[in-house]
């Protein structure tokens, strides 16, 4: 058994877009830089509610156009593709007003708090002939590639068992602890909930028991899932306590670890079963690393846009919305009220 080549689209010689930006956060801002550093496609407006952020904004980056509004660039006809950056709370109306003039749009993970949100809104772009994505990058990494290969070959044979992690100490980022702006499981808790998708597939029951903070926002969960297949996967997620952002998934031939952080570009062993156990290891030895690795998703919007397809072909609608619901049903089990 040996690792494949990953099966990625060319960063500079895609399909280059005219992106505007909706919301030029945090979050925008890595995403802005890594794709002007590691790819072809073109951001050429940026809007804010306040005009002061948004010209800072675009004189950091060099971009050229700003609007005053989110109206105003989901109008500018200038534009080939939406990226919505916006706080969490925000992303179902700046969503649908693309879909209402026409824009295409990669939308930052979570896509929505709720399934049935996220549902209606991808439902709405597919029905006006849009193409509308969550930006779930870790799902277009050379190491998801790789992953999705040796799921569906078989070799590695049925999946028994996923742990997965994602715990660190963020308790000094605010929007993380304000209502409408994260929640720990939506965050950071959506990445196990992907990997474990990725892996098993969907689950059929959820149980979870965790940690709100004063102002009942999730701070911390632990999770079992269970699937038809009977396969299960436990997952912690915190943003109180830290530990090794890690992967692990044993199958029925073989033992798949994603080393720390196992959501951005790092490395993976594939081991047989044994207590002393040998195998063979992989690492992404690329240029892109850490949340520079925002880029790819990016890059295969622009393909698939091209291709004139409504969804991605790597995680679909469906798929999106799953995942949304499993951070719903965890939400609600812990009483917490993050929106």
């Amino acid at each position: 058994m040996q690792f494949p080549a990953p099966e990625l689209f060319d960063l500079k010689a895609s399909p280059s877009l005219r992106w505007g930006i909706m919301g030029p956060g945090g979050i925008a801002r890595v995403w802005v830089s890594a794709v002007q550093r590691f790819t072809n496609q073109k951001v050429t407006a940026v809007a804010s509610r306040s005009a002061d952020r948004a010209q800072q904004f675009a004189t950091e980056f060099a971009i050229p156009k700003i609007h005053r509004s989110y109206e105003e660039l989901a109008a500018d006809p200038d534009i080939d593709a939406i990226y919505i950056a916006s706080w969490q709370s925000d992303h179902f109306e700046h969503g649908m007003l693309c879909v209402e003039n026409g824009k295409p749009f990669l939308i930052e993970k979570p896509i929505t708090y709720t399934a049935e949100q996220a549902r209606q809104l991808l439902s709405a772009a597919k029905d006006a002939g849009l193409l509308a994505m969550e930006a779930m990058w870790t799902r277009y990494l050379p190491q998801a590639s790789i992953i999705d290969q040796l799921v569906a070959s078989g070799d590695l044979g049925q999946a028994e068992l996923l742990t997965a992690s994602f715990a660190t100490d963020n308790r000094s980022i605010p929007r993380l602890w304000a209502k409408g702006g994260g929640g720990v499981v939506h965050d950071m808790g959506i990445y196990p909930i992907a990997i474990a998708q990725q892996l098993l597939g969907n689950p059929k029951s959820v149980r979870a028991s965790g940690i709100l903070s004063n102002n009942k926002i999730d701070a911390e969960a632990f999770v079992e899932l269970s699937y038809e297949s009977g396969a299960r996967a436990n997952l912690v997620m915190s943003g109180i306590a830290s530990l090794p952002q890690t992967a692990h998934c044993s199958f029925e031939h073989a033992v798949l670890n994603i080393a720390e952080p196992f959501l951005a570009p790092s490395s993976m062993t594939l081991t047989d079963k044994e207590f002393y156990a040998k195998g063979i290891s992989w690492k992404d030895e690329s240029d892109i690393q850490g949340h520079n690795g925002l880029c790819y998703p990016a890059v295969a919007f622009a393909n698939y846009l091209t291709q004139g397809l409504l969804e991605s072909p790597v995680r679909s609608h469906q798929d999106t919305v799953s995942c949304i619901w499993v951070a719903e049903e965890i939400v609600r089990q812990l009483g917490a009220e993050p929106y």
